[in-house]
């Protein structure tokens, strides 16, 4: 799948997350899923710059660097919200005017990612070796966000790791890995025989629902967590054989 195609498929699914999280007075979880949205966006346009985007910090920082180069405080102010919904607001109320308002700036900030994304010239495949990299990148970031106690974005990041390990070894192989359904065709075929590549990826695919959904308990993510780890890194490692 192309990176800009990718990138929008799993910024609506945040959006869409949020809406229904709002639908359901759950505004809390809502603000999760936009401060994804913009943090995955950024992320995709740093990463095609070489940036840093381990943390927030670098993405703040990438943030600025993209202000000052099309001298845009408009931008600047867009993820100076989007901050403001990754620290929930710090639990206060959002008058309705406002949030409609802030929601808005998200979709904008995110629709400005992906034209700098299709500017630089990055909507094309990512090669197998691009997908491993993606992958190593993928479960470092959500170690850390777990550890900062992050764990709508951790689950996102890890299953991201995942979709890249199962991409990387379709690819290498010839196999179709376009889509959700054709990534877990693929990792149905790696883990065929392999209780614990079953389980490795049916965990992944809980952290999947919780990135969106955010119903794991604090046991379900300890028991979870190796579980991906070992997927993705047995998974990779069979590029190696």
């Amino acid at each position: 799948m192309m990176l800009t195609q990718h990138t929008a498929q799993a910024t609506q699914a945040f959006f869409d997350a949020a809406d229904q999280h709002f639908e359901d007075e759950e505004p809390l979880l809502a603000y999760d899923n936009l401060w994804n949205a913009a943090a995955h966006a950024l992320t995709a346009v740093a990463d095609a710059r070489g940036w840093p985007t381990g943390d927030p910090q670098d993405l703040k920082t990438a943030s600025d660097r993209l202000a000052n180069e099309a001298s845009d405080h408009h931008l600047r102010h867009q993820f100076a919200v989007a901050q403001q919904f990754r620290a929930r607001f710090n639990n206060g109320f959002v008058e309705r005017h406002q949030l409609a308002d802030y929601c808005r700036l998200m979709r904008e900030f995110v629709d400005r990612m992906l034209t700098l994304l299709d500017a630089y010239g990055q909507d094309a495949p990512l090669t197998p070796l691009e997908h491993v990299g993606a992958a190593r990148h993928a479960l470092q970031s959500a170690e850390a966000e777990f550890a900062a106690g992050q764990v709508v974005a951790g689950s996102a990041s890890l299953w991201q790791a995942a979709v890249h390990a199962v991409t990387a070894v379709a690819l290498e192989r010839g196999w179709p890995s376009d889509g959700h359904q054709a990534v877990k065709a693929a990792a149905d075929r790696i883990a065929a025989g392999d209780a614990t590549a079953i389980a490795g990826f049916f965990a992944a695919q809980q952290f999947h629902a919780n990135a969106t959904h955010g119903f794991m308990e604090p046991d379900d993510v300890a028991r979870g967590l190796p579980l991906v780890q070992d997927f993705v890194c047995r998974t990779l490692a069979r590029l190696e054989d």
